[in-house]
């Protein structure tokens, strides 16, 4: 009988509101990776895990299912949030509604347990390799030789010191028990062929493998009546306001619709009698219609990058402003996904000269789409 009309189980290990606070590409991410697997035939869960904090005082495992969602519900709201808010609400909604969840995991051998009625463990995408918060679990680094694992686009090797050092050397002995390896990075290529004599290729985002029409299904309505235009900034937003006002002349947009990180003091507040308007209220379901709907996408996140692609906006990236995170926080994933798809890195802006010089993009000549046809080929001959 075939695999499709079976549907034997596929686990997945990745960041699913488990890795700081609210984030639109964690998120967005998972849906994408839970789609991939389930066009290739699988019934997916998502496996949900999170390492206890030593300040944790429950002990792991003791709890039924319900105490154990009541208490990380708590813990996310009370210690990784501090507050309860409609983007918060928003963002669980999209999680209950759109992704397939497992129990509560939070160790090693729990997550083992419950993966033992997949076929497939596949790991990815977002920065789950990242030396400065890896752990082995996203590594697959657990459960019976007869499962298949698959790595697709997972992100964070980019850097080599000591610290990430050692940490590359786990993940390439860990990638001997691999069936296939592809990263999101041409860099991460470059780096784990020193530590692993694994294939490892590179490829897209899972967020690329989805369609405009795809990803319209889980967007939101219009936000806005007003023309505006959309900044999504994960670094200071402050720095480059003068660059996004004339953005938004250039396109005669009546307003700046704007989300930042929220790590910087009044960065979301709104301007009294400005043209800048705070989002803070927007879930993954709004992000998408927000970057959609916009005349213009004024950025320096990756996914608010991806999406842009997706929607065929025209956009503008911005360096992140970010010295807490600058050397994690660099444009290098930007950049390497605008070369992939054939993009100038002069969309990259530094000032106002850059923005009066820059072109506007041919999405005619920018490759977007076709992904997923390869992709599928390729995981299907190897889970065949």
């Amino acid at each position: 009988m075939n695999r499709r009309n079976r549907r034997e189980k596929a686990a997945l290990l990745t960041w699913c509101y488990n890795n700081g606070k609210t984030n639109y590409g964690q998120i967005l991410q998972c849906y994408a990776m839970q789609t991939m697997i389930q066009r290739l035939g699988y019934e997916v869960k998502l496996i949900r895990y999170r390492r206890k904090m030593p300040e944790e005082k429950m002990k792991n495992g003791i709890c039924s299912v319900h105490i154990n969602n009541l208490y990380e519900l708590w813990y996310r709201l009370k210690t990784v949030e501090g507050k309860v808010d409609i983007r918060i609400i928003r963002f669980i909604r999209f999680i209950k509604r759109y992704i397939h969840l497992s129990r509560q995991c939070y160790t090693k051998e729990q997550v083992e347990t419950v993966c033992k009625d997949c076929g497939v463990l596949f790991c990815g995408s977002d920065q789950i390799w990242n030396p400065l918060w890896f752990d082995e679990v996203y590594a697959l680094n657990f459960g019976r030789e007869d499962q298949k694992r698959i790595a697709y686009a997972p992100s964070g090797v980019l850097i080599e010191n000591d610290q990430s050092q050692e940490v590359y050397r786990d993940i390439g002995k860990y990638l001997e028990r691999f069936d296939w390896v592809a990263v999101r990075e041409k860099k991460s290529v470059e780096i784990l062929k020193k530590y692993t004599k694994k294939l490892v290729m590179d490829t897209v985002d899972p967020t690329l493998l989805l369609s405009r029409k795809d990803w319209n299904k889980v967007a939101a309505g219009r936000q806005s009546k007003e023309s505006y235009i959309f900044c999504y900034s994960l670094g200071r937003l402050r720095p480059n306001k003068l660059l996004v006002k004339r953005i938004m002349e250039k396109y005669g947009a009546k307003k700046v619709l704007f989300i930042t990180s929220g790590h910087y003091e009044n960065e979301s507040e709104q301007e009294k009698g400005g043209c800048f308007f705070s989002v803070d209220t927007a879930g993954p379901s709004e992000f998408l219609a927000l970057i959609r709907d916009a005349e213009a996408v004024c950025t320096d996140s990756f996914h608010g990058l991806a999406l842009s692609l997706i929607f065929k906006k025209q956009f503008y990236i911005f360096e992140r402003n970010d010295p807490d995170v600058a050397i994690w926080a660099s444009m290098l994933r930007q950049k390497n996904l605008l070369e992939k798809v054939g993009v100038s890195h002069k969309r990259v802006m530094k000032n106002i000269k850059d923005i009066e010089e820059m072109e506007p993009i041919d999405y005619q000549e920018v490759r977007t789409t076709g992904y997923w046809k390869k992709i599928k080929e390729q995981l299907r001959w190897i889970l065949n």
